[in-house]
């Protein structure tokens, strides 16, 4: 609490004055705007994260979700008498930055990597307010080994001191011989570089619905259901979720498979983009606050 205060108090010094405040429900920026009698525009796609939205959606004076989520899901912050705030759009978030995204190679030629020849894996974010199922740490460890005894390069991102730790007692030959990549002091495009990977594993989601939406097949690990990923999957997306032991399962099917990409361009031409919606919104409600 005492540190979120700070930040509060360290934005005001930053912020000044706004017409509206946008965030994908940030706890201490909604907090800060509403402090200011502010409009606030609150996006979101986890319904799971129960502390953030209660410290937020009720706050808010729109709330912008996607559409695969039911409604009920958001009743649960929102009193029901401003639950016509919700507005739903048929897509994604991450289709904002994806539609707009073209290919370089920057971040393969600063790892020294070529097209497909290497897997990007991620850990879970094992430590956040939302996650209460356990550590995966050693799945991960287990499925980065599979790859790397495949002959694929591993580019790993640890999350936590602790990760980076395992994965140097654990991994540490395939670290040695550069096998296996633990990017730092690296400015890398997660984009380019999920485009130009043959497999990216995450125990979140926003990577691996990047991977997908770009067409490069994707692993999700994170142990709850998402409604999201059941309507990512149900477009034709290149997205397999697993947990625990089928993990292992779906790894190998996947790098059996001759396929390594998938067009996905009629896909992403059917689905929503949730820019002029956003827009629309804040156009809306700074004219209401004038």
């Amino acid at each position: 609490m005492l540190r979120g205060i700070e930040r509060q108090l360290a934005l005001l010094d930053v912020v000044r004055d706004f017409d509206v405040h946008v965030s994908l429900t940030s706890p201490d920026a909604v907090r800060v705007a509403f402090g200011l009698g502010k409009p606030i525009i609150a996006l979101t796609d986890t319904a799971h994260s129960y502390f953030v939205n209660k410290l937020t959606l009720p706050l808010a004076s729109t709330v912008i979700v996607p559409s695969a989520i039911p409604m009920s899901e958001w009743a649960k912050y929102i009193p029901s008498a401003e639950i016509d705030k919700v507005r739903a759009f048929d897509g994604v978030f991450e289709l904002m930055w994806v539609n707009r995204f073209k290919p370089t190679g920057d971040s393969i030629n600063k790892l020294g990597l070529r097209s497909k020849e290497f897997v990007v894996i991620r850990f879970e974010e094992a430590r956040a307010s939302y996650y209460g199922y356990g550590d995966k740490s050693r799945l991960l460890i287990r499925m980065a080994r599979k790859v790397l005894e495949r002959g694929y390069y591993v580019v790993m991102f640890p999350r936590y001191p602790y990760q980076e730790e395992l994965i140097k007692s654990e991994l540490g030959l395939f670290l040695k011989l550069g096998k296996l990549i633990i990017p730092r002091n690296m400015k890398l495009d997660g984009l380019d570089l999920s485009w130009h990977a043959r497999l990216v594993i995450t125990g979140g989601s926003t990577m691996a619905h990047e991977a997908a939406l770009l067409g490069t097949p994707a692993i999700s690990y994170f142990p709850q259901h998402y409604y999201i990923d059941d309507y990512l999957m149900s477009k034709g997306l290149p997205l397999y979720r697993c947990v625990d032991e089928d993990c292992l399962v779906v790894l190998d099917s996947i790098l059996k498979a001759d396929n390594e990409r998938v067009d996905t361009s009629s896909i992403l031409n059917r689905m929503e983009d949730p820019t002029t919606l956003i827009i629309n919104e804040i156009r809306r409600l700074t004219v209401e606050g004038r």
